[in-house]
């Protein structure tokens, strides 16, 4: 991508997030049940925006599903704007986030529920509340890794937020999906060019956001895998390691990755 080109998108961005901004507030207070609708279509643009090509295979994605949360690893900050595009689900991220500026404040615009995971009696209270709220219907999304990866691979998830898949009427879903960043203008990302735009490390989001969008082009497979219960699991740790696996194995297969 050239520097005009970089800076073209770089306006339009921050036009369409100014005048997004109000809407959302205005939504949230009078229209709230017209709330996510809008964050779906604020996603999608943005991904016109910056030229983000998104494939997947239909076969197990539904918008109209209720009550799934949806598991997926975690590469860069586009990850959000992959799966807010095709899902009607809240972002589940760490309190650092909505301190992280216009970003966190876009985040909680858009209803993420952000938990604290240094406090280990929040935790039970937050599975608590999600286990609820999936319940009674509300979709989530969560990256268990907690932190990013260079998107040739995962980081060992974390199981403590998974303990709010757990319910014993089986109402709740779970869905594995794996993000993977496969080509750039077009032609097959390697290792080296999937690490650099990725999130990782000491990069600001600024410096990552940049890298993105100055790389040109960028196609990212989804992979949904089949949905699953909890009532297949022992426990949350047993449901964790399906599915790193099942995330794991998409990824390798996807970006052929041995």
């Amino acid at each position: 991508m050239s520097i005009i080109r970089l800076i073209y998108t770089l306006l339009l961005l921050s036009f369409f997030i100014i005048i997004s901004i109000p809407i959302q507030i205005l939504l949230n207070i009078f229209a709230y049940k017209f709330k996510n609708i809008y964050a779906i279509y604020f996603y999608k643009i943005i991904k016109l925006i910056t030229g983000l090509k998104i494939t997947y295979d239909k076969k197990n994605h539904s918008r109209k599903k209720k009550g799934t949360l949806y598991v997926a690893n975690h590469v860069s900050w586009f990850d959000i704007i992959c799966l807010g595009t095709l899902l009607n689900a809240r972002f589940i991220a760490k309190k650092e986030v909505s301190k992280m500026g216009i970003f966190g404040f876009l985040a909680k615009l858009s209803n993420t529920f952000f938990i604290d995971n240094s406090d280990k009696n929040k935790i039970i209270e937050y599975n608590r509340i999600i286990n609820k709220k999936l319940s009674q219907g509300e979709n989530f999304i969560i990256f268990p890794e907690g932190t990013t990866s260079d998107g040739n691979g995962i980081k060992q998830f974390k199981s403590s937020m998974l303990e709010c898949a757990f319910d014993e009427k089986n109402l709740i879903h779970i869905q594995p999906i794996s993000i993977c960043y496969s080509r750039k203008n077009n032609l097959p990302m390697g290792l080296f060019l999937r690490r650099h735009i990725s999130w990782i490390g000491d990069t600001s989001m600024v410096e990552a956001m940049f890298n993105f969008l100055s790389s040109g082009p960028v196609t990212v497979e989804l992979v949904f895998h089949n949905e699953l219960n909890a009532s297949s699991f022992n426990n949350r740790k047993d449901l964790t390691y399906y599915c790193e696996n099942q995330i794991l194995q998409g990824i390798n297969q996807t970006l052929k990755i041995s």
